[in-house]
């Protein structure tokens, strides 16, 4: 698989082949040597699987703030019992 890298420092935008690697094999540019990523993260960041984890992280985290923003005392009024 060929997949467009460019380069933080430099701009330099590069094609790598992650193929013919191991997944710990470092990606750096070709202008000016800065490491860009490795060939293991780079497969699993464009995976399916791994855009699918996280929209389900992100869907997991929004609904745990909206309810941590929900006040205390905000029930149904037919929920509610008179002291």
């Amino acid at each position: 698989m060929k997949d467009a890298i460019s380069c933080t420092r430099c701009g330099h935008t590069q094609t790598t082949s992650t193929e013919l690697h191991q997944a710990w094999d470092e990606i750096t540019c070709t202008e000016c040597g800065d490491f860009l990523d490795t060939v293991g993260h780079r497969i699993e960041a464009n995976s399916p699987h791994y855009l699918v984890q996280m929209l389900n992280l992100s869907r997991q985290l929004t609904q745990q703030m909206s309810r941590q923003a929900r006040a205390v005392n905000d029930h149904p009024l037919a929920m509610r019992k008179s002291a």
